[in-house]
């Protein structure tokens, strides 16, 4: 088995991710993340999200935290500022809503694209955005020392494929996946992060169905994982070689963990 860092990029966008990888100045890992299982919602059951869109394409998800900041992750921030756009309030990520640009990308200093640890960034948009009605609205933070309860249920969404080398989907989609401890998790990838140096941190936490019924792959990457209301995940990695792999469930940034970063660069409370 191959890590590499998730990229989100498309399969028929393979031109981008070499211009991607050229102004990296460094061989980026892939790791697989879309949501397999899922089904179709409305903008209005999760107007925090954001579609990240990279030439005009989605490519990441991202969750509108304030009037001026999107939470996303660093590996889906790897260009300049210029190349970004951001669709909200939308179910479709090629239509309606609002189309907002950004005057800042800023990746966590700490972000490892070997370890990827520390997976996490802002966006800093160009205009003050209200929320609007049900839907554009901002997501609940949690608490700086708050942890989901082991096997409680959280919800992701995002665009990505349904299938392995699959297409984006046109329509937003949601999966329910249960937390899985952080414990746990380390056993279930405890051979590869030996050979590959890729483990589950203090940063992460995972979530998902060992039978792989459930889970998320290419176009959800930095999209939320909500649990109990709060914005508690970002979606980060999975084992590679497909989506919902059997005994492995996904790995996302924990949010709480590294809040006091968010708030330090955004000023909220």
């Amino acid at each position: 088995m191959l890590w590499l860092v998730i990229i989100s990029v498309l399969s028929s966008a393979l031109s981008e991710y070499a211009e991607n990888v050229e102004e990296s100045g460094s061989v980026l890992r892939h790791v697989e993340s879309r949501i397999v299982g899922g089904w179709t919602v409305n903008i209005s059951d999760h107007p925090h999200q954001v579609s990240l869109q990279s030439w005009h394409r989605h490519s990441c998800g991202g969750s509108l935290i304030s009037p001026n900041w999107i939470l996303t992750a660093a590996h889906c921030l790897s260009g300049g500022v210029h190349r970004y756009s951001f669709r909200l309030g939308s179910a479709l990520w090629a239509e309606g809503g609002t189309l907002v640009l950004a005057t800042q990308v800023i990746p966590h200093p700490l972000y490892n694209s070997s370890t990827i640890d520390y997976d996490v960034g802002l966006i800093k948009l160009a205009n003050h955005q209200e929320e609007v009605n049900n839907t554009i609205q901002y997501a609940t933070l949690p608490p700086e020392d708050w942890t989901p309860t082991n096997g409680s249920i959280a919800s992701v969404t995002g665009w990505g494929t349904p299938y392995y080398g699959g297409s984006l989907m046109d329509e937003l989609q949601q999966v329910n996946v249960p937390i899985v401890s952080n414990e746990e998790c380390e056993e279930y990838y405890k051979n590869e992060s030996i050979v590959y140096g890729v483990y589950v941190t203090g940063r992460m936490l995972c979530a998902g169905f060992l039978d792989g019924s459930a889970d998320v792959c290419n176009g959800d990457s930095g999209g939320p994982l909500i649990v109990d209301g709060y914005l508690t995940g970002v979606v980060s990695w999975s084992k590679f070689g497909g989506c919902a792999s059997e005994g492995f469930p996904a790995v996302y940034t924990s949010v709480p963990s590294l809040l006091s970063w968010i708030k330090e660069q955004t000023g909220l409370n």
